[in-house]
């Protein structure tokens, strides 16, 4: 058996699956952003009587809202297929 594919493909395996966790946590990180992000707009949207200010904070929060939520459903995505790969087992 010839050990140094088997190592380049292990060294293959644990660069890919960094990359992977690196990709989670700037996801993780954006997450977290537009969170505060939202919360800064609700506030100056409470806090601002021009509607024309309102409406433009308005229609912020709501696309970061839509990204937000498109970014947790990656992340709870790969966390349902990180459980249902770690269940199986391999003869």
């Amino acid at each position: 058996m010839d050990f140094s594919k088997l190592n380049l493909e292990f060294a293959n395996m644990q660069k890919t699956v960094e990359d992977y966790n690196k990709i989670i946590t700037l996801i993780n990180m954006r997450i977290k952003d537009n969170l505060r992000t939202v919360s800064k707009y609700e506030t100056k949207m409470k806090n601002t009587k021009n509607k024309l200010e309102k409406d433009l904070a308005h229609l912020y929060i709501t696309s970061i809202k839509c990204e937000t939520e498109f970014l947790e459903s990656l992340v709870k995505e790969d966390k349902n297929n990180e459980r249902e790969s770690g269940n199986t087992k391999n003869v």
